[in-house]
């Protein structure tokens, strides 16, 4: 129960001790309504670090943590409160139990009970009552006795009785078939800050990182008019509205993980916002699918939301092309590698080339003058003065290629002698003569699924 009735002082009143309590709950509890009121789920760890070196000799200690307890009780190990004691692990453990959850624990605030132990026999209260000295703080000088309330804290585990104690879930330890001790990457505590958690931060990373390259592949797909306008197909409508719901999301993840941090529900926020934003582009996945929120469980809830945000944005962001720069090896002659399988089977090839000339004459002496091979196989066609893979100008490029300004675009054949060659060395090279001036070439491959 509250207490949010503040205490009469008036004149005459006789100092005693429960005068002082009470306007102490008063102030604690007035904090705590506020804190209740005006925040989502204030209560779990700012920081916490688990002993290494602990685990590994088959104990559970805590080495710092910060934070709030459910009850409002602050709590900040080492610098103010002492680490609760450690647990031996394998006394905690059944024979066949393989898994263990261990929660950081005080004993409740008893209303009309004992609260502050006075002695090793009162482990049971809230409090332990310790002496230190301090000096008066205006002169530094006259150091005198005070009686401070230490917190209570212990670790208790699963199993254990847990009434009469306010808990937050610490850990999850598994013991694996060597008979050894480790902690479960997937487990997250209650958090208030999501950087606590290297699991979470880890997830924000990520889809910072995806967002960042999914917005580059679909704005490279756009068509250009000129260098201030795009233009739109009728097919490039549902990657334009991919592209607005991608861009809208991927500043707000940048300042949660870059900047901010935050509660947990705030991240999960912005990841149940841009998920649902993506099921409308999804034939399998409803927003109802969306895991709901759960701050005691926050490993659990956090994986399957990130679990359904990638596979959305893999689904409605496919990379259904590949583009390879061609690079200069020997004057006139432009290579790159193709070292993966899939770039070889069931693909299409396009090449598209730019140089200091009109388009005309691109159009008109490219299909002539450019040789493709393999890049061990190019000399001897120049030498020979023969063929190299048949070009074919393409007025109008499938509408998954990002069409480039000045860039002319040419169909690869992919039989013969060469296409063999090419198969074997896996690159492709092209030699482009004098009269094709400065040019810049990059050879665009169509994956079966955009075929």
């Amino acid at each position: 129960m509250k207490r949010l009735q503040p205490v009469i002082w008036t004149k005459g009143t006789f100092l005693s001790p429960q005068y002082l309590q009470l306007q102490d709950r008063f102030l604690e509890n007035l904090l705590q309504f506020h804190l209740e009121s005006l925040s989502f789920c204030p209560w779990g760890f700012r920081s916490l670090q688990i002993s290494q070196e602990t685990l590994a000799a088959g104990s559970f200690g805590i080495s710092s943590a910060s934070g709030i307890l459910p009850d409002g009780l602050l709590f900040d190990i080492p610098a103010s409160d002492g680490a609760p004691p450690p647990k031996l692990l394998a006394d905690c453990f059944e024979p066949d139990q393989t898994t263990l959850e261990l929660f950081l624990a005080v004993p409740q605030y008893r209303e009309r009970g004992l609260n502050v132990a006075t002695s090793a026999r009162q482990g049971g209260a809230r409090y332990r009552a310790e002496i230190e000295l301090f000096r008066d703080e205006n002169t530094g000088l006259s150091e005198k006795p005070v009686q401070i309330a230490r917190k209570n804290l212990r670790l208790l585990v699963e199993g254990d009785a847990l009434d009469g104690y306010s808990t937050l879930r610490v850990a999850r330890v598994l013991r694996t078939e060597a008979g050894m001790f480790q902690l479960d990457p997937h487990f997250v505590p209650p958090l208030l800050d999501f950087q606590a958690s290297d699991y979470l931060s880890a997830i924000a990373r990520r889809l910072v990182e995806i967002l960042s390259a999914r917005s580059s592949a679909i704005a490279g797909v756009r068509r250009q008019k000129n260098q201030s306008l795009a233009d739109f197909t009728a097919a490039d409508i549902a990657n334009f509205w991919l592209l607005y719901s991608i861009n809208t999301a991927f500043p707000a993840f940048r300042h949660l993980f870059e900047t901010r941090g935050g509660h947990p529900e705030v991240l999960y926020a912005a990841m149940l916002d841009l998920a649902g934003a993506l099921t409308t582009f999804s034939t399998t996945i409803h927003p109802r699918d969306l895991p709901t929120y759960e701050h005691d469980d926050l490993g659990r809830c956090f994986t399957e939301l990130d679990e359904k945000l990638r596979l959305l944005l893999e689904t409605v962001v496919p990379t259904n092309f590949v583009s390879l720069l061609l690079k200069p090896v020997q004057p006139s002659i432009y290579a790159t590698s193709l070292d993966n399988e899939k770039y070889l089977v069931n693909t299409k090839m396009y090449l598209a080339v730019n140089a200091e000339t009109s388009k005309a004459d691109i159009v008109g002496k490219a299909p002539y003058l450019v040789k493709v091979c393999s890049a061990s196989h190019i000399e001897h066609l120049v030498r020979q003065a023969l063929p190299g893979l048949p070009l074919t100008y393409v007025d109008s490029p499938p509408s998954v290629i990002p069409i480039k300004l000045n860039y002319q675009y040419f169909s690869v054949s992919q039989s013969g002698l060469c296409w063999e060659a090419i198969q074997r060395a896996r690159n492709l090279a092209a030699y482009v003569p004098g009269e094709l001036p400065n040019p810049q070439m990059e050879l665009i491959i169509l994956l079966p699924q955009a075929n």
